[in-house]
This record gives structure tokens, C-alpha cells and sequence, in this order.
């Protein structure tokens, strides 16, 4: 039979049981700190990359129609219907988290749009020359679609340091994981040593 466990035997293992519980509360911390980590990587990549994305290409493609549009006659270009689109698009684009490049070039795609609609309101009125409106229309069009090119080539870039970060988190929570398994596999060996070694060895 064994002997009673000691008064200090029991005091020891009571502090390595606490150094235990101390040990991996802190880590759990720590992983979920990680893993909120990833969790926000993955929502802004959805929210603020791959919904910026599809406003990109249905701005591209309201532009698309426009040049269609401008090809066939200037006169017959319904304009407000895709405008409007385009408005409700670029507002929902700066809702969304800017980087500093974002939100410059979005700035540069806004002051295009606005000379566009300029443009397209002095068609209306016809006061100048078709063909000269015609060129400039069609230069500011293309000048929007590098505006959209540039901001595209952002939320792939983005999108790739996003998923990056996410992943290098995930890794360091399965990391802190395995550690907490190999530290409690250790310190419960060393409980049972601190508990029953010299019991067994008086026998």
C-alpha cells in the first residue's frame, strides 16, 4: 500500500495543477486572439475584396454599354439608367475599407465620372460638335477603365495578404495547440513523479 501522501506533496502538486491551468489559459488566449485573427481576414477578403470585385466589373460593364452605346450614335446613348447604376456602385465602394492606393485611385474614378456626366449633359443640350464630344467621352471612358484596372490589381494583391495573414495565424494557433498537449503530457508525468515516486521507492 502506499503511504499518505505528504502535506508538502499535495502543495507541490496543488502549484503544478495551477502553473497548469495558469499555462493554458494563457494560451487559449492567445489562440483565440489568432484565430480572431483569421476570422477577420477571411470576412474582409468576402466584405472588402471579393464584393469590391463585383462592383469593379459591374462598373466595367456599365462602361462597356456606354462605348457600345457611343459607337451607334451619341443621340440614341440612354445614359441615365447606367449612371445611376454607376453612382449607386462607386458610393457602396467607399463604404467599404479603403486602402491609401484605394482610396486614391477610387478618387480618380470619381472625378472621371463627373467629367462623364458633364460631357454626357452637354449632348443633351447639343452646343458643340458631336465628334469633338464624341473623342472626349470616349477618352474618359477609357481613362474610368484604367481607374477600374488599377483598383482590380488591388484587391488581388489585398486579397493575397489577407489570406496570407489568415493562414500564418491558423498556423501559429495549431502550433500553440501541440505545445499545450506535449506541455500537459509533461507536467502530468511530473505530478505523478513529484506525487508517487518516493512512496513507491520506500516500499
Amino acid at each position: 500500500m502506499f503511504k499518505k501522501i505528504s502535506i508538502s506533496k499535495r502543495v507541490n502538486a496543488i502549484l503544478a495543477l495551477s502553473i497548469v491551468f495558469l499555462l493554458v489559459l494563457a494560451t487559449n488566449r492567445i489562440d483565440r486572439k489568432h484565430f480572431e485573427v483569421a476570422q477577420n481576414s477571411v470576412k474582409e477578403v468576402y466584405n472588402d475584396r471579393v464584393v469590391v470585385q463585383d462592383y469593379i466589373f459591374s462598373i466595367s460593364n456599365a462602361l462597356f454599354k456606354k462605348r457600345l452605346a457611343l459607337k451607334d450614335s451619341l443621340i440614341k446613348l440612354q445614359h441615365l439608367k447606367e449612371n445611376e447604376n454607376i453612382r449607386i456602385l462607386l458610393s457602396n465602394f467607399k463604404e467599404t475599407k479603403l486602402t491609401i492606393a484605394e482610396a486614391r485611385h477610387l478618387d480618380k474614378l470619381q472625378i472621371n465620372f463627373d467629367r462623364l456626366i458633364e460631357l454626357e449633359s452637354q449632348n443633351s443640350q447639343q452646343v458643340i460638335d458631336t465628334t469633338v464630344l464624341k473623342s472626349k467621352i470616349s477618352q474618359t471612358l477609357q481613362a474610368m477603365q484604367i481607374n477600374l484596372t488599377d483598383l482590380s490589381k488591388i484587391q488581388i494583391q489585398e486579397s493575397k495578404d489577407l489570406t496570407f495573414n489568415a493562414q500564418k495565424s491558423l498556423d501559429f494557433s495549431e502550433l500553440l495547440s501541440n505545445l499545450e498537449i506535449v506541455f500537459l503530457i509533461i507536467t502530468g508525468i511530473a505530478i505523478q513523479f513529484i506525487l508517487f515516486y518516493r512512496v513507491k521507492k520506500s516500499r
